[in-house]
């Protein structure tokens, strides 16, 4: 028994009195006539009734209302938030103020993104100013790359600089004029990446060893904003591709871009036994690849994303002449399943209209 019994038992007590009463027969408008008691009493009979059953329904209310609860009714465990438990949450902003309906492209962009890395019930969704992000299978996105440009583009590399040092501070002329330390130099013949300085061996595939050029030891990184697909680039190795030939590429104008890419996959490759991206060309892009190929051959180029260097293949180290892609391009690093199929996934999907930042990411209990 619990804590509501006692209420029931008084309201069936109540009931039963109440149900004891005599009733008047249908059709008598006036039933006092053939009561002995009088129709006072009568009417007080059925005043008492009436009010009996006011007290009936003020108890049940009150019962129900504020009564104790059963023993046998089970409290919800369901967040009040209605995200389900493991959930990543996160939040972008533009780096200025744009209008909605580029919030709402950008927006797209990246839900196609998390739906094409396999997570499909992700959502993005315009927030005021910025972009809220939920996804239930976070655990295969890497959210940083989810909310990145995607501004990729493929480049010659023209020869390989060292990590910046230090730069000496500007130097002041008599007249007070501030002249800055250094300039953007240009590759010294000795350490240009062309094809007779790496004269590559077709039986090994291994080109001679050529080191970067020291002369751009001072020089800084091209920041992410001036990277132009017009202009020769300074950038550095990406972190998370893993080693690559140097630190940083000096790299000439852009020969292909994001609109040369109709789709990318990842794959695990079990040659090298590791991940890679394969990407398939539109026919321009084709066309625009075998050329770059061909005038690159047994040469460098360079995978640039966002800014940093992917991968800087050798175009064909094991071919004594060129031979065509057939539209296809293949990125390989020391990437991880996570890091392989989420750039697939920003490749295949095109960039976002403005740059954003990841401004808070949380995962919900």
């Amino acid at each position: 028994m619990n804590d509501i019994d006692p209420i029931e038992q008084r309201l069936r007590r109540t009931f039963q009195a109440v149900a004891e009463q005599p009733v008047a027969p249908l059709g008598d408008p006036e039933p006092w006539r053939h009561d002995g008691a009088g129709p006072r009493r009568r009417r007080g009979r059925v005043m008492a009734a009436g009010l009996a059953v006011v007290v009936v329904v003020a108890l049940i209310v009150l019962g129900v209302t504020y009564g104790p609860r059963s023993s046998r009714l089970t409290p919800t465990t369901q967040p009040l938030s209605g995200t389900p438990a493991g959930t990543l949450s996160a939040v972008f902003t533009p780096a200025t103020p744009v209008s909605s309906a580029i919030l709402e492209e950008a927006a797209a962009t990246m839900a196609a993104r998390l739906h094409a890395v396999g997570d499909t019930d992700a959502r993005a969704t315009v927030d005021g100013g910025s972009i809220d992000i939920a996804s239930p299978k976070f655990a295969g996105v890497q959210m940083q790359l989810i909310g990145s440009m995607g501004s990729f583009s493929v480049r010659p590399v023209l020869c390989g600089a060292p990590a910046q040092t230090p730069t000496q501070p500007a130097t002041s002329d008599m007249t007070g004029t501030t002249e800055p330390a250094t300039s953007s130099p240009a590759c010294e013949a000795q350490y240009e990446t062309t094809a007779s300085n790496l004269n590559v061996n077709t039986t090994t595939g291994q080109p001679a060893t050529i080191g970067p050029d020291p002369v751009f030891a001072p020089t800084p990184s091209t920041p992410t904003q001036d990277d132009q697909p017009a202009a020769a680039v300074l950038l550095p190795a990406d972190p998370v591709a893993g080693a690559q030939q140097y630190p940083r590429f000096v790299l000439g104008a852009a020969q292909l871009g994001n609109s040369d890419i109709g789709s990318a996959q990842a794959r695990f490759d079990q040659a090298i036994d590791g991940w890679l991206i394969d990407v398939t060309l539109t026919p321009s892009g084709t066309t625009a690849w075998n050329a770059m190929a061909l005038q690159n051959f047994h040469q460098y180029v360079a995978f640039d994303l966002d800014g940093q260097v992917l991968s800087a293949p050798l175009i064909e180290p094991n071919q004594t002449t060129f031979a065509s892609f057939g539209g296809e391009m293949e990125i390989s690093g020391t990437f991880t399943a996570t890091t392989a199929k989420t750039i697939a996934a920003v490749l295949g999907n095109g960039p976002l209209p403005v740059p954003f930042t990841l401004l808070s990411q949380t995962t919900t209990p």
